[in-house]
């Protein structure tokens, strides 16, 4: 595990551990619930975080959360993963990422600090690619994140997934930790 590390804004991203997650579930809820960022209906429970952290960390892939400085109780102001692109042994190299921010703490520098602080934990060795899906309708933000961090627009998927009453576009992005960034 890599050591906590704060960035100009006073952004902090380090490691997180199991007692991160009733923050990180309190961050995803907001998202479930009233945007089409996600996919997802049903809120995760405790148990299912519990396990996908296990899973990612088993499989020595990043997990950050990070606070801020400005925050006393230090609660968690977003977080990042490296999770499963998909199942089949032949994608064992290849991940998907998941960047999420408290809402209203968009444009300070949270989502640049995680992409940073979870790209540099990405080890080489075990990830090769990594593909962002994000849904095309308010995802503007997630996709000017992911260009500035290496990724290029590999594809879009329309009218893939219907939530909140429409059918939305799913933009697929991906940077290849093996090819030196230009």
């Amino acid at each position: 595990m890599q050591g906590a590390r704060t960035d100009d804004m006073g952004v902090t991203v380090r490691d997180a551990v199991e007692t991160d997650l009733a923050g990180v579930a309190d961050i995803y809820r907001h998202y479930v619930e009233n945007t089409v960022a996600t996919f997802d209906y049903v809120v995760p429970s405790h148990t299912a975080w519990l396990a996908k952290y296990r899973t990612i960390r088993e499989a020595n892939r990043p997990f950050v959360v990070a606070t801020l400085s400005a925050e006393s109780d230090q609660h968690i102001v977003g977080y990042a993963y490296l999770g499963t692109f998909r199942a089949m042994p032949a994608y064992d190299r290849s991940t998907e990422d998941s960047i999420y921010v408290r809402p209203g703490l968009g444009g300070r520098g949270v989502g640049s600090a995680l992409m940073a602080g979870m790209l540099d934990r990405a080890d080489p060795q075990n990830v090769r690619q990594i593909v962002a899906v994000i849904a095309a309708t308010g995802g503007e933000g997630s996709v000017a994140l992911h260009s500035r961090f290496g990724f290029t627009e590999v594809g879009r998927l329309r009218s893939i997934g219907h939530k909140a009453d429409q059918w939305i576009d799913c933009v697929y992005m991906q940077k290849d930790l093996w090819e030196p960034s230009s």
